[in-house]
């Protein structure tokens, strides 16, 4: 998997500031006034937006390469609807050789590796005589797994990518899905370092640092008490 941040707004500060400020005045002299303002004067009005009424996040935008993620982890991936994308064909594309992805369970064990890959061979074996002997590539399609490796563009504006990030920072979710929403973080952190309080704010934090201790807390214990204070710390995570 290997996630890369390959657009996003420019002058993303002055813009949130500015989105923000109109609700108040706009114009020339108030996009004059944010261009005099200090880094030090931004990032305490920045920090400021993080905590307050989200609309203005809508004006700035990322956008993502995803490279090397199962079809399993898309298909989650583009229930947010709020994002765009798009996706490397298998309607088209023969697949060829595909690739796949081996889940940590049956990674680890050495009899349902070897049932798993033998069960990838087939499929291919089966996928490739199809299409040789004359059936559509959108056709054969349907013998894929699940697992198959694929790439996709996604974009997402800051408001909706902190909705991602606050649902799926959790050890819950799907590893794979877990690791890419941590990229994602990262790539954005690295280019607008001040984009950490609108996707980890304290609430979101606090969550997952509850969620670990449940989760060690009740490495032996009682089922339903975790379920049930997991249950909270899903109410923490929403607005």
């Amino acid at each position: 998997m290997k996630v890369t941040l390959i657009d996003y707004t420019q002058f993303a500060e002055n813009k949130l500031i500015y989105t923000k400020a109109t609700r108040l005045t706009q114009g020339l002299e108030l996009r004059k006034e944010i261009d005099r303002m200090t880094s030090e004067e931004k990032r305490k009005e920045l920090a400021y937006i993080a905590r307050t009424v989200p609309s203005s996040w809508e004006f700035v935008t990322y956008t993502f390469e995803i490279l090397g993620v199962t079809r399993a982890f898309t298909h989650q991936l583009v229930r947010t609807r709020t994002g765009s994308y798009a996706q490397q064909t298998m309607r088209t594309l023969p697949m060829g050789k595909f690739t796949y992805e081996t889940g940590p369970s049956i990674e680890g064990n050495l009899g349902l590796r070897v049932a798993y890959d033998n069960a990838m061979y087939m499929i291919q074996q089966a996928y490739d005589w199809l299409i040789t002997n004359g059936a559509k590539v959108e056709d054969a399609r349907g013998l894929l797994p699940t697992n198959i490796h694929t790439n996709i563009i996604a974009q997402f504006n800051l408001r909706s990518l902190s909705d991602l990030v606050r649902k799926r920072w959790t050890a819950r979710t799907q590893n794979e899905y877990y690791q890419v929403v941590m990229a994602m973080v990262d790539a954005v952190v690295d280019v607008h370092p001040w984009a950490k309080d609108f996707l980890l704010s304290d609430k979101v934090k606090a969550a997952k640092e509850l969620e670990d201790l449940v989760n060690q807390a009740m490495v032996i214990g009682d089922a339903d008490s975790k379920l049930k204070a997991l249950k909270l710390i899903d109410l923490l995570r929403k607005d």
